[in-house]
């Protein structure tokens, strides 16, 4: 495979030669893309600053994914959400950025955008579903809930 194609926030990239198989995703995301607010703090997967929303093949459900343990040359047909796509102060802020905002869910802040990519790729919208312990919007949980 001379090319690896993915997404990230709906756009399409394709990295080749151009690009080491040592460069991480974090790394690309941050300084080719200019994607910055996926953080870098311990580079060993351990802290939860970079993690991401990736869905690795249509048709399977998000999961969170820790960047800096990630080559972006392993990333082929991913499309990875950032926080960034999530929200923001152009267009808004998610529910979860709300609710961890109002309900003081953060210290420094430096890794609130790992912990809303982690919550955010385990949401489970089932609205329809009557199995036990299935979660529907209400007071205090608007819109998707986390768990399900």
């Amino acid at each position: 495979m001379d090319c690896v194609t993915f997404k990230v926030n709906g756009e399409e990239f394709t990295v080749g030669s151009d690009v080491s198989s040592t460069t991480t995703l974090l790394e690309y995301l941050r300084t080719r893309l200019e994607l910055r607010g996926t953080k870098y703090m311990c580079l060993e997967g351990g802290c939860g600053a970079c993690i991401v929303s990736v869905v690795k093949c249509p048709g399977l459900n998000p999961e969170a994914v820790n960047s800096c343990l990630v080559s972006v040359t392993s990333c082929q047909g991913w499309e990875v959400t950032t926080i960034e796509h999530v929200g923001n102060r152009l267009k808004g802020y998610h529910p979860l950025q709300t609710t961890l905002a109002e309900s003081n869910g953060s210290q420094c802040g430096y890794c609130s955008p790992g912990w809303v990519m982690s919550m955010y790729s385990g949401m489970v919208v089932d609205l329809s579903s009557s199995r036990p312990g299935s979660r529907r919007p209400g007071p205090g949980r608007p819109g998707p809930v986390v768990g399900g």
